[in-house]
């Protein structure tokens, strides 16, 4: 044996043997980590098969892939050809070695293609008189049962069936990951597809119920501040949207914003009072990588991310003074620079501010800019409260009850004696509030019917506690015959009369007797308070 196996020609056969076996491994290995690791499909097959000409000595590589529509077989990605040779290589299924394995879905590996009848050297890259043999493979790339394509290479020499069959193996391994990947990343843009149709879908839902035309509101202080939304959407001006929490600010400025020629571009919000100090001049204006603690990569800001659109910045009264001298330069040069860096960016952006602070109080105790209060207050638009807007408090819960049933898959209607209830209720957290309410009595509604006892107890309570009040008013209003009525009972016009001056009251109260900020508490102008408390016989306790 020893004889016939000298010790030097088997070490070396079999150092070769391993050192192809390591080639091997490495470049099953290497495609796998590349195909796994890169977002871009094409760029990675054109990688993985540069490594494999590297790592195992191809001459030449290539992906063929069958179009969608015509099924025919073209060359999609390749190593070693030219652009020309690559556009010559079209196949029909069963045409030529590619053809043939793409319809049996089996793998070909030939040792001299250049002898090979059915070699139709469509890319014109083989000559037929050139010296050495030429290798050629064709495995197929597939899932399962499922042929996905075509992975090709060729080499010169290495000729003998062991090494043929070394490459195919080691090809059809690489062709089940790059199946994978294909696999994988057609997924991928089905669901990207999916996600943008129904983007698209919800933009239109979003921009079909900001429609101006579509924000509930019959009143006469609604319809003003839907002729300033038309009036002011066309142009780039600055919007204050005043008005206390609940009113609908964001919907407000969202109708501005697609009511404008900026309806494509993005619509950014920022809630200012939601953020800390240390991060709202992050969020705004972004920041370079390592500016801060935690600041691990760069970040753009809301007024980058709102390029060509709108920013809505609500509850602005929140905005700490550092930050306010920064809003003042984009409002003034429309630039600003990133938190830890010196590049100063420019950027188109219509600001949409939105308050329920006085700004003007804010301004005299030092705690708002005055110049920033001007830049801001270009354009102001009052949002009244739903109980200066009584006549949609009806329109708005028919509105909410038809939402809600919707979603919930109800019939819930409210009582007559309900919406009464809910016509003289003050309303303190607006529209919001009895938007949740309404959805609130559809979940818990045991009837088709909601009654006064199925309402929020602060609604039940309120109306309990305003009658008594109000009809002790009346009564002793009747016994000082000051309205000239001798019933038993209070008229509903008494009734609300006491319920009026008992609200009055309570607001001079709470506000220390000063008409202005009872004003601002009611939602009134201090004309009218100083008219209703000579109406009411109500006078300061501090006056002597």
């Amino acid at each position: 044996m020893a004889a016939l196996y000298p010790t030097a020609r088997y070490n070396l056969r079999v150092a070769n043997h391993r050192s192809t076996e390591k080639a091997e491994l490495s470049a099953i290995y290497e495609v796998g980590k590349i195909l796994t690791s890169a977002q871009n499909l094409s760029r990675a097959l054109g990688t993985s098969l540069r490594t494999l000409q590297s790592l195992l000595g191809f001459d030449r590589a290539a992906i063929h892939l069958p179009d969608a529509a015509t099924r025919e077989i073209r060359m999609e990605v390749s190593s070693g050809y030219t652009v020309d040779e690559r556009n010559r290589a079209r196949y029909v299924w069963g045409e030529g070695i590619v053809g043939k394995t793409m319809k049996s879905g089996s793998p070909i590996a030939i040792p001299d293609v250049r002898q090979e009848p059915s070699f139709l050297d469509k890319t014109r890259a083989h000559g037929k008189n050139r010296e050495g043999s030429l290798s050629y493979i064709s495995v197929p790339i597939k899932i399962g049962a499922e042929v996905l394509g075509v992975l090709t290479a060729e080499r010169i020499g290495r000729a003998g069936t062991q090494a043929l069959e070394a490459d195919a193996r080691t090809l059809t391994v690489i062709g089940c990951l790059i199946g994978q990947a294909l696999k994988l990343h057609a997924a991928i843009d089905r669901l990207q597809e999916e996600f943008q149709r129904q983007r698209q879908e919800f933009e239109k839902t979003i921009r079909k119920t900001y429609r101006i035309e579509n924000i509930v509101g019959q009143s006469k202080r609604m319809q003003e501040v839907f002729a300033s939304v038309v009036s002011v959407a066309p142009s780039r001006a600055t919007v204050l949207l005043r008005g206390e929490s609940g009113t609908g600010k964001e919907r407000i400025a969202r109708s501005i914003h697609l009511a404008g020629p900026r309806a494509e571009r993005p619509f950014v919000t920022v809630n200012c009072a939601a953020l800390p100090e240390t991060l709202l001049e992050s969020e705004l204006f972004g920041h370079k990588r390592g500016a801060f603690t935690g600041a691990v990569e760069e970040r753009k800001g809301r007024f980058e991310q709102a390029a060509g659109g709108t920013i809505f910045l609500d509850e602005v009264g929140d905005i700490p003074l550092p930050t306010q001298v920064k809003l003042l330069r984009v409002l003034q040069e429309k630039r600003f620079e990133r938190l830890g860096e010196n590049k100063t960016i420019s950027v188109d952006v219509r600001i949409i501010a939105a308050t329920n602070a006085d700004l003007e109080k804010l301004v005299e105790e030092g705690r708002f800019r005055e110049d920033l209060f001007y830049r801001l207050n270009v354009i102001p638009i009052y949002l009244p409260p739903l109980r200066d807007r009584r006549e949609d408090v009806i329109p708005l819960t028919e509105h909410f009850l038809e939402r809600f049933n919707k979603e919930h898959g109800k019939s819930v209607s409210f009582a007559p004696e309900v919406q009464d209830l809910l016509l003289e209720y003050r309303w303190p957290g607006n529209v919001r509030e009895l938007e949740n309410l309404v959805e609130r009595a559809v979940v818990m509604a045991k009837s088709p019917v909601v009654l006064i006892p199925d309402l929020p107890r602060p609604v039940r309570t309120f109306f309990a506690q305003d009658a008594e009040v109000a009809l002790a008013a009346a009564a002793g209003a009747r016994n000082e015959a000051s309205y000239g009525k001798t019933a038993d009972s209070p008229s509903r016009a008494e009734y609300l009369r006491a319920l009026e001056r008992e609200e009055l009251r309570k607001a001079l109260e709470i506000t220390g007797w000063v008409i202005a900020r009872a004003a601002r508490v009611l939602g009134w102008t201090p004309r009218q308070v100083a008219y209703k408390m000579k109406k009411h016989a109500l006078a300061s306790p501090w006056k002597t």
